[in-house]
């Protein structure tokens, strides 16, 4: 085994890193039972049997919780099929590394499936570190090697690969490197993986995309043997034409899958029955259950800002706009009394429509100083209608709780204005003791992204403000995230705005009356659920 003196300078860090984890590895796998020879038979069996338990007895280390669902489906069809092309598109903190790097070929090997395993990255570096977990696995996990036998091997992650004592060979290339020939005797290395595979420069780079899709399809895929190899694909989705996307197929909405492949998508925050992106919707839950509470996901959410999230939690892809740049959002302090402001709109985007892009439902409450617009007071969720609802009313309740000499206007598009959605106003405002009157905004309007471009000078001479105290507020960085990723990424909250905006001149030339009849009553829990 590579002594710290024979390692190259660039993996020092990593090595001293490898020698805990073999140290932990260690450790942690020591036998917890006395069998006898039939016994340690008939446990061996069950646990090859059973992937989720052959994990949890294996590799304690990692397995602190269960797996999830995605993991236990991933299994079986990996298993299932000795030809698998698989594309685990799983979000950040989900086990992917771990999962395709170690569990899976530990426990084909552990069956007599694997004949070698072959691993790729976005670079040489990258790819031999992710190497260095199984080899620490095989060389310290003393569980495994009880069971199983001396796993001890000839080579180092360091160098790119190393051949065990049974003859199965582990190889790590960056991308674009050259594989062939690959193999050990008459071994062909048949579990081959791509992890983690884009990077920000190559995305921006459509030419090296497509070099980068051929490679793996061809001298990567092509060093392994034809009858019997599996091929899995692990990441995250972060960009819309990233090499993952074009292995899949679907770069766009609506375009059609690879075909022969499996692809498992899994987002952090799910719609339990459908297995569909679903943060902020009424009865979401963690994909990852067994380990995440959506409060955890919530707070990691909330630091990380809605367009990391989306693209490292929900792969969705978030350019950076060329309209409303950083310098353009000023967050500074507004107004303390409400009733100061010449108008008060609050303007609500609903986006109540049936579309693939799961948009934001949208809120904001904008006063009118004379020359400045204050963003005071923002709700951008993808969220329920009901939801969507009640926070309209705890708008008004914040308002009047803020200044209750303030007047405000509540608009909606007018397209919106329908039915079904009148009937949650009228039953969340009977619920509370007051109904909400909402006009309907019938301006004849250019088309969405032309009349946002449209505000674009306000932000430029700063006259647009967004409200100092509510900077830590996830909805108003919600809100910002959308106008500086304009006009690539969602748009309800800026279109909020803008309708907002273009309504004040004309609250200031009508006769502004109190919104909102409340019950007379000193407890103004009534504004309340």
């Amino acid at each position: 085994m590579t002594v710290i003196n024979e390692v190259p300078k660039k993996y020092i860090k990593a090595y001293k890193n490898w020698q805990t984890l073999c140290e932990r590895i260690n450790t942690t796998t020591v036998s917890i039972s006395q069998e006898s020879f039939e016994q340690k038979k008939r446990r061996i069996k069950r646990l090859l049997e059973n992937f989720p338990e052959f994990c949890q007895y294996y590799f304690p280390h990692y397995c602190s919780s269960p797996l999830g669902w995605f993991h236990l489906k991933s299994a079986k069809k990996i298993q299932k099929d000795p030809n698998i092309m698989a594309i685990l598109e799983w979000p950040r903190e989900h086990a992917k590394s771990v999962f395709v790097n170690v569990l899976v070929p530990m426990w084909l090997k552990a069956k007599g499936e694997l004949t070698g395993m072959i691993i790729a990255s976005a670079n040489e570096k990258k790819a031999n570190i992710l190497l260095g977990d199984i080899q620490a696995e095989l060389l310290k996990n003393q569980r495994y090697i009880d069971d199983f036998g001396k796993q001890a091997a000839l080579g180092s992650w360091t160098e790119g690969y190393f051949i065990t004592e049974d003859g199965v060979g582990f190889w790590a290339f960056g991308r674009g490197q050259s594989p062939r020939g690959v193999r050990n005797a008459d071994k062909r290395p048949n579990y081959g993986v791509i992890d983690d595979i884009d990077d920000k420069a190559i995305v921006r780079n459509q030419e090296r995309v497509n070099d980068a899709v051929n490679w793996i399809l061809g001298d990567f895929l092509g060093c392994m043997p034809i009858k019997a190899s599996r091929l899995i694909v692990a990441g995250n989705r972060i960009h819309k034409q990233s090499i993952l996307a074009h292995l899949v197929g679907d770069i766009e909405p609506g375009m059609p899958k690879r075909q022969d492949i499996c692809h498992i998508k899994v987002f952090a925050v799910e719609d339990d029955k459908h297995r569909k992106s679903a943060i902020g919707i009424e009865g979401a839950r963690p994909a990852w259950i067994e380990r995440y509470s959506l409060d955890e996901l919530g707070r990691r959410f909330r630091k990380m800002g809605s367009r990391n999230t989306a693209i490292e939690y929900f792969h969705e892809h978030m350019e950076e706009g060329f309209v409303f740049k950083p310098e353009h959002i000023v967050f500074s302090k507004c107004r303390k009394k409400l009733s100061a402001y010449q108008s008060l709109i609050s303007y609500c985007d609903p986006s109540f429509k049936d579309t693939k892009k799961n948009d934001f439902k949208a809120i904001v409450l904008v006063g009118f100083t004379g020359t400045e617009y204050h963003i005071l007071w923002a709700w951008v969720r993808q969220a329920s209608v009901g939801a969507m609802v009640a926070a309209h009313y705890d708008l008004q309740y914040w308002i009047h709780k803020q200044d209750p000499k303030a007047s405000c206007k509540h608009y909606m598009e007018s397209n919106f204005i329908q039915d079904i959605l009148l009937k949650e106003y009228v039953e969340e405002g009977s619920s509370r003791g007051y109904q909400l009157p909402i006009k309907g905004d019938k301006r004849k309007k250019p088309e969405k992204t032309a009349r946002i471009e449209n505000i674009s000078p306000l932000f430029e001479r700063a006259l647009v403000i967004f409200n100092q105290d509510k900077i830590g507020s996830p909805d108003m960085q919600t809100l910002k995230d959308q106008f500086l990723g304009f006009p690539f990424s969602h748009d309800d909250g800026p279109d909020a705005v803008e309708g907002a905006i273009s309504l004040s001149g004309k609250a200031v030339s009508s006769t502004s009356t109190r919104t909102g009849k409340y019950k007379n009553s000193s407890d103004r829990n009534a504004y309340r659920r």
